[in-house]
């Protein structure tokens, strides 16, 4: 079974725009669903749970966010071991279809004063799927984007996921202000807040057609024979041969993923309950971050392909650990949606150059075999460790502790541990080395 590839749709190859495009347009329905649901984050919690409590109803809207990440580690195995054995492009084909059923039981979803107890129910599965499906999304497109990698353009190839990230987000910010903008509160809350996650589901259909015509990487199609001819498991291979490796890779996604969910998906219910700046400046966080994470990303792989990865995680993950404090004390001192925007800018910029290494960074810790499982290790954990859970616990120690600087220290722990990393930062390995050097 293992070594039996499932028939891919038969089309014309895609040109290498295409494929980058068809690549991360996953990545980025991951990415728009996210930030929709950061920013109705409240409003859903009204919406979905019983009345009383605003807090616990948020708290639990934020859980069920969190909960949903669980499932990524698995999810990711699963997937990670059949992008090994089956190939990158059919877990890419099968995922994103999956990714989508679940945004659309989410966008008609009943609410609780409709069905009840079942509508968080529903509301949880929902999340659960996407949390399932994505878990093999970023780590496989990561990898099929490096693979098809030209010579001396890998990180610039990897970084193309992020920018996909950051336009994403940006989307979702101008739809979410649009909607909250065009509608009157009573109408926002009865349906308007499904037109941004009915909107991202023609996302689905588009992908899932661009990635019938994706070609299989050439580093996967020349280890297939070898592979087959070890029979070999990736998932028991990447953790008896690279724990230390995914180790390393799992302790570099900290930082980037502490700093992506607190300015991004943290920040807009931050405004509204900690800030006290209404909902409109809910939106100042995905449309200014998601813009600079789209133009900064690819910045940073080019300055990484032709610098090297080292230098180019050490200085702004440096950066970002100094200036991270003294920015949310600065916003926190006289909070404004000018002050909050250019808080945004300056860390989201900086953080769009990590972003832009990161990914090829901990692809090329893994030789071609194992891959997209280790990779797939790495990110998922790191992702439910610190960024799923990030706005639950944010709002939770910001309620608790009453500190507006709250998100600043969560912030400061992952990139305390990504920096340190970064300068005990392993050499790629050998294979990884010579793909990106070769003529």
């Amino acid at each position: 079974m293992d070594n039996a590839q499932p028939p891919a749709p038969h089309t014309a190859p895609a040109s290498a725009r295409t494929q980058i495009v068809a690549t991360v347009i996953g990545n980025a329905l991951e990415w728009y669903d996210f930030t929709i649901y950061g920013t109705l984050a409240v409003t859903i919690s009204h919406l979905f749970f019983p009345p009383g409590s605003d807090l616990v109803a948020l708290l639990s809207t934020l859980a069920i966010f969190g909960v949903a990440y669980v499932l990524r580690p698995v999810g990711g195995l699963v997937f990670g071991h059949f992008a090994d054995i089956w190939g990158r492009r059919t877990v890419l084909y099968a995922v994103i279809g999956s990714m989508t059923l679940g945004l659309a039981l989410l966008s008609f979803t009943p609410t609780y004063a409709t069905i009840g107890i079942a509508a968080p129910v529903v509301l949880l599965i929902a999340r659960m799927i996407q949390g399932f499906s994505v878990g093999g999304e970023y780590s496989t497109a990561t990898t099929f984007l490096v693979e098809h990698a030209p010579p001396g353009r890998r990180f610039l190839y990897g970084a193309w996921q992020f920018a996909g990230q950051g336009a994403a987000i940006m989307l979702g910010g101008i739809i979410g202000s649009l909607v909250s903008r065009g509608l009157s509160p009573e109408t926002l809350q009865s349906w308007g807040w499904r037109i941004p996650f009915i909107i991202g589901l023609i996302i689905g259909p588009v992908g899932f057609y661009m990635r019938r015509r994706l070609e299989e990487t050439p580093e996967f199609a020349a280890n297939q024979r070898a592979r087959r001819a070890t029979r070999s498991i990736p998932a028991i291979d990447a953790f008896a041969g690279y724990k230390a490796r995914i180790l390393a890779g799992l302790c570099l996604t900290f930082g980037g993923t502490a700093s992506f969910y607190v300015l991004f998906l943290v920040m807009p219910t931050y405004a509204i309950r900690t800030l006290h700046l209404g909902m409109q400046a809910s939106f100042v966080a995905p449309l200014v971050g998601g813009t600079c994470m789209m133009i900064g990303a690819p910045i940073g792989g080019m300055l990484c392909d032709r610098f090297g990865p080292r230098l180019m995680m050490i200085v702004p993950l440096g950066l970002l650990v100094v200036l991270i404090l003294p920015a949310f004390s600065w916003l926190a001192a006289d909070p404004s949606v000018w002050r909050m925007a250019l808080v945004e800018f300056v860390l989201s910029s900086i953080l769009g150059l990590y972003a832009g290494v990161v990914g090829t960074s901990v692809a090329d810790l893994f030789p071609v075999g194992v891959r997209a499982t280790g990779m797939t290790i790495s990110y998922n954990v790191g992702v439910g460790v610190f960024g799923g859970f990030a706005p639950l616990i944010v709002t939770w120690l910001v309620a608790t502790t009453g500190s507006p600087l709250a998100p600043a220290y969560y912030d400061l722990a992952g990139l305390t541990i990504a920096f340190v990393t970064s300068l005990l930062w392993p050499k790629p390995l050998a294979a990884a080395k010579a793909a990106a050097a070769a003529a």
